[in-house]
């Protein structure tokens, strides 16, 4: 096998030694800046019998981060409200379909958090973890910062997008504040992400309006209402 640089005009040659014959496939300008996996392109042409230029997956390019945090404890339960988060996950997810991204959430349910869907491409992945979300228990949202910022490496916070569906019902923790221990969280580890938006998801005629509380304390952009179908645009949104 002879295998000439990513540079290269001439492409990539395969021989197979059985037959004497040769393909070669020059290399797709739409990859100007990714690497040949040479061992992935050789075992595609010896399964497949035709040669298809395999390039190393973590030199792909990534446009952004979402991240969702799902509010999924026991108050979440009153009017399906749940249902109103996985459409809203939904809803996000049809609107950057053209774009590379990665998708992560988390839930919050029982008093702590529970990873749903580590950084994936694939948002059918993500969809399917989060349709499965069962409700019940206290909201912990610094145990839910807490589990984000794991998933999170240093270079990923100017290109992510991390949204919070919730009632704004903090009400575990390990402290007698657990409202306050979230917010100091999220300015001690979790202010460098590039915007953070507060959904707030609590329906009825009396609300307490705590979501938007919430959104103040940490400086992120607030939704009142949203439609499961369709995100709405800035102007309904604010601090």
């Amino acid at each position: 096998m002879t295998h000439h640089s990513a540079d290269s005009r001439k492409g990539v040659t395969i021989k197979n030694p059985a037959r004497g014959r040769q393909l070669t496939q020059r290399q797709p300008v739409a990859h100007p800046s990714d690497s040949i996996d040479t061992l992935a392109t050789l075992r595609h042409y010896l399964i497949h019998g035709k040669t298809e230029i395999q390039y190393k997956r973590e030199q792909a390019k990534v446009d952004m981060f979402i991240f969702f945090i799902l509010d999924s404890s026991g108050s979440m339960m009153r009017d399906q409200q749940i249902a109103f988060i996985k459409g809203l996950v939904a809803a996000t997810v049809q609107k950057y379909k053209t774009r590379r991204i990665r998708y992560a959430a988390v839930a919050l349910c029982n008093g702590g958090a529970q990873l749903l869907s580590a950084p994936t491409l694939h948002a059918d992945d993500l969809l399917t973890a989060v349709s499965a979300l069962k409700t019940g228990g206290k909201t912990n949202l610094q145990a839910g910062f807490a589990l984000l910022r794991r998933q999170l490496k240093a270079n990923m916070y100017n290109k992510t997008q991390l949204y919070i569906f919730t009632d704004g019902k903090i009400n575990a923790g390990s402290t007698p504040t657990p409202f306050e221990e979230a917010v100091q969280y999220y300015k001690q580890y979790l202010s460098p992400v590039k915007e953070t938006t507060v959904v707030n998801t609590e329906s009825g005629f009396i609300q307490l309006h705590q979501a938007q509380k919430l959104a103040r304390a940490i400086n992120a952009v607030h939704y009142q209402d949203m439609s499961v179908y369709n995100l709405p645009a800035k102007g309904q949104a604010h601090r």
